[in-house]
Parts: structure tokens; C-alpha cells; sequence
């Protein structure tokens, strides 16, 4: 990069707006996870990765737990409406089960640094703070919890179960089929497993 284009995207970057600039830094504490694993993660980095003053991720985010609360933040605002949404175009609730449950396991296989990181993040307890993991489950079950109220609501379905006890189940049980998409290379024991679960599921939830 010559010096007159390293001028333009420092000037860039100097007028990028609040949202841009808190997208920019989120793509930068992501990559310092999977480069350096989650103790690597400090504002510090975060900023010189981003290529950016230090002061600029406290502007931004404030303590470094706002920081990682983002990251998880977006990946369900990523990750969740895809799975509702090919879980709403199936009218029979196992189909519905399955293809949410398919369409989590294909991003995990097809985006498996994410998904890592994503767990490198949820499940550590940053700084002692063991409410970290708490709020990253609290935003994936509202999430499927609202999915499953619209589903039945739309189909008149009334579960056997009260709704936060079905997103509990099927978190549970993605969170299980998640972890094995990463080790199991051909991908045939998982789906085999998830055919199995999700008729257990469907079969448990219907009165």
C-alpha cells in the first residue's frame, strides 16, 4: 500500500459513523479470538488489530465484557433468523424441528472457525464474570423461544410442553449435534443422530 492510500484509509476510517466503526472493531475482536484464544482478547489487541487508538474500543464499548457480550450479540442475530426461518416453511412440527436443527448443522460445518470462536467465547467465564455465559444462553433461548411461539401459534399447535421447556430442549439438543459436526468428518453418524432426536423431540412435544 503506498502512503497516499494509507492517508485515504486512515481518513476513511476517521469518518467511518459509531455502527461502522463498532462493526469494524467486532470483525477485529473476532479475529484475535481465533488467532490467540479468548485470553488473547483485550482492548488492546482489539485496537491494534483493528488498526485503530485504544481509546477508540472504550469510546465504542466501554469495558471489555461489553466487548464480548457484542460478539455474542451478533452471532445469534446472525445465526438465529436462518434457523427460525427454515424451521417456518415446514408445517409439520418434526419437519420443522429438522430443518432448523439441518440448517444450525450446516452452518456449523460450513463456518466452523465462527462456531469455535463462538464457544471459545460462551462457555469461558471472562474475568470471573460467570454471567457471560448466562447472558449468551438467555439470548439464544429467547430467541428459539419466540420462534416456537410464532410456529404454534401460526399452525394452532399447543405443545405438550410450556414453551421455554421446548426451546431448553432443542438448544440442548443442537448444542450436542453442534459439537459433533466439528469432529465427525463425513457427517453421516450426525445426521443419523439427529433423525433419532428430533423425533424424540417432536414425538415428546406433541399432546
Amino acid at each position: 500500500m503506498t502512503q497516499d492510500q494509507q492517508t485515504q484509509d486512515q481518513q476513511t476510517r476517521a469518518y467511518r459513523s459509531r455502527g461502522e466503526r463498532r462493526d469494524e472493531l467486532l470483525d477485529a475482536a473476532a479475529l484475535v479470538v481465533r488467532e490467540h484464544g479468548l485470553p488473547g482478547l483485550t482492548t488492546r489487541a482489539v485496537a491494534e488489530r483493528a488498526g485503530v487508538a485504544h481509546g477508540v474500543v472504550h469510546y465504542v464499548f466501554g469495558a471489555r465484557r461489553n466487548l464480548v457480550v457484542a460478539l455474542l450479540e451478533r452471532q445469534a442475530r446472525d445465526v438465529l433468523p436462518r434457523v427460525l426461518a427454515a424451521a417456518d416453511q415446514h408445517d409439520e412440527l418434526v419437519d420443522a424441528l429438522d430443518a432448523g436443527v439441518a440448517a444450525y448443522l450446516d452452518l456449523v460445518r460450513r463456518e466452523p472457525e465462527r462456531f469455535r470462536l463462538l464457544e471459545a467465547v460462551s462457555g469461558t467465564a471472562l474475568d470471573g464474570d460467570d454471567e457471560l455465559a448466562a447472558a449468551e444462553r438467555t439470548l439464544w433461548r429467547d430467541g428459539v423461544a419466540a420462534g416456537i411461539t410464532r410456529w404454534s401459534a401460526r399452525h394452532g399447535v399447543d405443545l405438550a410442553e410450556p414453551v421455554p421447556v421446548a426451546a431448553d430442549a432443542v438448544l440442548a439438543l443442537v448444542d450436542g449435534l453442534g459439537r459433533a459436526a466439528w469432529s465427525d468428518p463425513d457427517d453421516s453418524p450426525t445426521d443419523r443422530a439427529r433423525a433419532v432426536l428430533v423425533r424424540g423431540l417432536a414425538h415428546a412435544l406433541t399432546r
